[in-house]
């Protein structure tokens, strides 16, 4: 029955009084009572987005003492204090985040108790809109916080996280969103503009909070300075270390590229920088040198890079020989060299070039590369140099990127030179594309899987797509590139996606990685098969993965009635291989809810031609499994029975029932239709006027085996 809103008291009918049945407060379409049900019904479409605990090391560093002060939390929280809801919006590197945890933690905190803050997955499309079923329900003092900062926030979605952050208003919570700027698109009076803290000061907290309080001293503001200020001069300091590298980092710097500098910081020994300031402050040159090299080695050698490769007369082979070392660290020599001379065309006079003039060792050693005893290349001495290398010399011949990308594809390639080296390659394309202009990253991974890999290649394009998604920088565009290869019908991009949500990907963003397994489940092949166990594999998790699963699969069926990844996924999920049909049976034995998705999910599968041929090998594997007694069959049979009822056999029910009527011979076809529908009699005495035995061949029996009662009519 259609269920009106607000509490319903059905009509009484005639006869003895029944009990009293209501659907009240219900937000479904229908609601389905019977017998003396009471009580409230809660009717779940779609489970709550996944919102973890936010991390200990952010709710650090929002607190004293890391915390490096800027006006923006305390902003956000008096928005907090008079909506519910805060919206910082920003570039990179303005501290969005952590502003965001200040002001939740400043608005929620209590004496009684510190806030309860999470992260809120921002698990849907952005051609999608969170629905109210998805999102938290409101309990005081809790505190969400939205990443949104790769996906432009549309007006809809902005609209629905309003009503539910006055929603959390209401009983004491609240929703901080963070967003870069005009990419919110909802009511602008809740923004506020992060300001960019100190980078320095962020960085001398973390130094300090790790005990490195001698490093800590070192970036300090110059002493003398700060000490020609004011009307009182300070005093010197007694360590002539303090202050000594004040300007390595600049207010521009971002925080977390501030605390990055700050861990590379603490590698260096306090007697190294302490001799080095007693040489200069000696007048000796060495002294400068040796400032100078522990400043690039902080810094990724960015000074030495612009010597080494910009001055003017550096040859080309050089720089080549430079970048192949860089993309390869840790390989053989030899093999950096055939990299090199892969760049460019294939002709002989540039491959001889590099063999002529200095050794290809002196080549490499002058550009800063180490050559190990085992005659691999090496950064040990320079720290940090391969990937700097990597990104000035995208960010400096613009004109050599298409080039660059070509001898990438190529030396990692299947039959490349530098195969076996193809993930670390792909992890330094990543680490480029988070700021490089025109991003290779994506583009390399796409001509790795149109090449037809094998399992190994796709397994490692597998787990750098699921690194790019978890990478804010590139998290937008592997969702996109993640949709896109599911829509395709290349092979090799669709099991790379399977993969992709079999793993952290589908346990991250649930709901995501269910509507590209749907893409991936609309043909049949080898995607098809990952997609089906990572269906299983995620059912399998705990009894919510398992609900989340049912109600997707149930919500296919709906939606996309002629699709066939309804059918594909309920046979993954119902397969007797996999321990979640159990699970299913004795849920089944106990829920009306899941008996009945088992009956109407066979009912709409076999109503599928896609998936006939699996569909009865699926039921056979239920009737071995009740053969065997490894699943109850009371309750196995009972489900088929009831599908049997309501399905007209003539596709994988009928096969399974009756025999395969395409391949046998009619006359035994007809015989099992009969016998399957009559009611035990005593022939030699019957005095049913239609019995089948009475009448002549060529007359038909009326029996419908989609009431399936076997009854005979009068």
């Amino acid at each position: 029955m259609t269920a009106p809103e607000g509490p319903v008291t059905p009509p009484r009918p005639e006869g003895p009084p029944l009990p009293e049945q209501f659907s009240v407060n219900n937000t479904g379409a229908t609601v389905q009572v019977g017998r003396d049900n009471t009580g409230t019904i809660n009717i779940t479409h779609r489970a709550k987005l996944p919102h973890p605990a936010i991390p200990r090391g952010d709710r650090e560093a929002a607190l004293e003492p890391r915390w490096a002060h800027t006006p923006t939390p305390q902003q956000a929280a008096n928005l907090l204090a008079a909506h519910g809801l805060a919206i910082i919006v920003g570039e990179r590197g303005t501290g969005r985040r952590i502003s965001a945890v200040r002001a939740l933690h400043t608005h929620l905190a209590s004496p009684s108790g510190a806030a309860l803050l999470f992260d809120l997955a921002v698990d849907w499309d952005e051609d999608e809109v969170p629905e109210r079923e998805v999102l938290p329900e409101p309990a005081a003092g809790h505190g969400y916080l939205i990443d949104a900062t790769s996906r432009v926030v549309s007006e809809p979605t902005a609209r629905a996280l309003t009503a539910w952050a006055e929603e959390l208003h209401d009983q004491g919570a609240c929703l901080v969103i963070i967003a870069n700027q005009r990419e919110w698109k909802g009511d602008n009076r809740f923004e506020t503009v992060a300001v960019r803290p100190d980078a320095g000061q962020v960085a001398r907290n973390h130094l300090v909070c790790l005990g490195s309080h001698a490093q800590a001293q070192w970036l300090r503001p110059d002493p003398q300075r700060t000490a020609s200020r004011g009307l009182l001069r300070q005093a010197a300091p007694s360590d002539p270390t303090v202050g000594v590298l004040a300007d390595l980092i600049t207010r521009s710097v971002s925080p977390s590229d501030a605390v990055a500098i700050a861990e590379r910081l603490r590698n260096i020994a306090p007697e190294r920088v302490l001799r080095a300031v007693e040489l200069r402050d000696n007048k000796d040159e060495q002294g400068l040198y040796e400032l100078r090299r522990i400043r690039e080695e902080v810094l990724l050698w960015t000074g030495f890079l612009e010597k080494k490769l910009t001055d003017t007369g550096t040859r080309g082979e050089d720089r080549v020989m430079l970048l192949a070392a860089a993309y390869l660290e840790g390989s053989p020599l030899e093999l950096c060299i055939k990299a090199a001379t892969a760049f460019g065309s294939r002709d002989e006079p540039i491959a001889r070039r590099y063999r002529e003039g200095r050794s290809p060792r002196r080549r490499l050693r002058d550009v800063g590369v180490d050559v190990t005893a085992s005659d691999t290349a090496a950064f040990d001495s320079r720290p940090g140099l391969a990937p700097s290398a990597i990104r000035m010399d995208w960010h400096h011949w613009a004109d050599e990127r298409a080039e660059t990308i070509k001898w990438l594809t190529r030396i990692t390639a299947s039959d490349g030179v530098a195969r076996a080296w193809a993930e670390q390659v792909g992890s330094r394309l990543l680490d480029l594309s988070k700021t490089a202009v025109d991003p290779p990253f994506f583009a390399v991974l796409d001509a790795w899987t149109s090449a037809s890999p094998d399992t190994g290649r796709i397994d490692i394009i597998a787990r750098l797509m699921t690194q790019a998604a978890e990478t804010g920088e590139l998290a937008r565009d592997a969702h996109k590139q993640l949709l896109d290869w599911a829509r395709k019908s290349q092979l090799p991009h669709r099991k790379v996606v399977a993969q992709v949500c079999a793993g952290r990907y589908g346990m991250r963003w649930p709901h995501m990685a269910l509507v590209r397994l749907r893409h991936i489940l609309a043909v049949e092949d080898e995607a098809t098969h990952i997609a089906a166990i990572a269906l299983e594999s995620y059912a399998g998790k705990s009894s919510e993965s398992l609900k989340r699963i049912v109600e997707t699969i149930e919500s296919w069926f709906e939606k996309y009635p002629n699709h066939a990844a309804g059918p594909r996924a309920f046979l993954a999920l119902t397969d007797p291989s996999y321990n979640v049909l159990d699970r299913l049976m004795a849920a089944a034995q106990v829920s009306p809810v899941i008996r009945d998705f088992l009956i109407s999910g066979w009912m709409q599968t076999l109503e599928q031609a896609d998936v006939r041929d699996r569909a009865y090998q699926v039921l056979l594997g239920w009737a071995k499994a009740a053969h065997e007694g490894r699943l109850e069959s009371g309750t196995t049979f009972g489900i088929l029975t009831d599908v049997r009822n309501a399905h007209t056999p003539v596709d994988a029910m009928s096969r399974f029932l009756y025999g395969s009527p395409g391949l046998d011979d009619r006359a035994l076809v007809e015989a099992r239709l009969a016998l399957a529908n009559l009611q035990t009699c005593n022939h030699a005495e019957c005095l049913e006027p239609n019995c089948p035995l009475k009448q002549s061949p060529g007359s038909s029996l009326d029996s419908s085996t989609a009431g399936g009662t076997g009854e005979l009519r009068a």
